[in-house]
């Protein structure tokens, strides 16, 4: 693991509680006896104490970073997977929970037997879209558009015979910074599409939203999974490889 966990500030708590009154008291003790027994090397009390600030709505990349740390010395995987995607989702450049994330998923590969064969293979346009950090692909959206405009006004001042190669050199530019904007688009599209990740070592999936309906097939933990409804403690999801089932609520992490 990179980087040793976060000693986050109580003001960031409070930032969403109320400021005042029990609440913000709870989520100060919370963060006090989350940090101090990860210290203590007291795990599985630092993740019930981050897991109660998760509870409280305490939004912060940097508690869910502190999570998967406190799950990934206890062994769990599909909770440490879950936390680390969170961290990203709220700092997608935080390389260092990137780097966790990926040890993480390389011990849940080496544990697992009988995959579902195409459940961890994400959609070729979710692969592409996903490909640059979001503000890498900001960058070069904005970076590609200053470009081209800087080539057509250059070229409306330049020689005759430099012409065609600036308006060359913007057409290119300009179908790039195109792909680059469907690129943004994309990463708004897949932010608006609800995924959960596999929290318990196995899970059953069944045909329907009760234990009684038949078992279609098992998955492990940590595999990343779409979110299409849900039925009363059960939700039906979706892998990447189109299969789909209903698993109980709690057997997910939402993202």
């Amino acid at each position: 693991m990179r980087r040793p966990v976060v000693l986050v500030v109580v003001a960031l708590a409070l930032l969403a509680a109320d400021r005042h009154g029990a609440r913000a008291d709870v989520i100060d003790d919370a963060w006090k006896r989350g940090n101090d027994a990860y210290f203590r090397g007291d795990y599985p009390a630092a993740s019930g104490a981050y897991e109660q600030l998760d509870r409280q709505g305490v939004v912060s990349a940097d508690l869910y970073y502190n999570l998967g740390v406190a799950h990934y010395r206890q062994g769990n995987l599909g909770r440490t997977i879950w936390a680390f995607e969170r961290a990203l989702t709220l700092e997608p450049d935080d390389e260092d929970a990137r780097f966790n994330l990926a040890q993480a998923r390389k011990a849940i590969d080496r544990g697992t037997r009988d995959k579902v064969e195409g459940a961890e293979r994400e959609p070729a346009w979710i692969r592409i879209v996903t490909y640059l950090s979001p503000s890498a692909q900001t960058w070069l959206f904005v970076s590609l558009y200053l470009a081209l405009f800087a080539l057509l006004f250059a070229r409306r001042r330049a020689a005759d015979d430099t012409r065609p190669a600036l308006s060359a050199g913007a057409a290119l530019v300009g179908v790039t910074a195109t792909l680059a904007g469907v690129l943004l688009l994309g990463r708004i599209v897949l932010d608006r599409i609800p995924f959960g990740v596999v929290l318990p070592n196995a899970v059953a999936v069944k045909e329907g939203a009760d234990p009684n309906y038949r078992t279609s097939f098992e998955l492990h933990a940590g595999l990343r999974v779409r979110l299409l409804e849900e039925d009363q403690d059960w939700v039906r999801i979706q892998l990447a490889n189109g299969l789909e089932g209903w698993v109980r609520a709690q057997d997910i992490g939402r993202l």
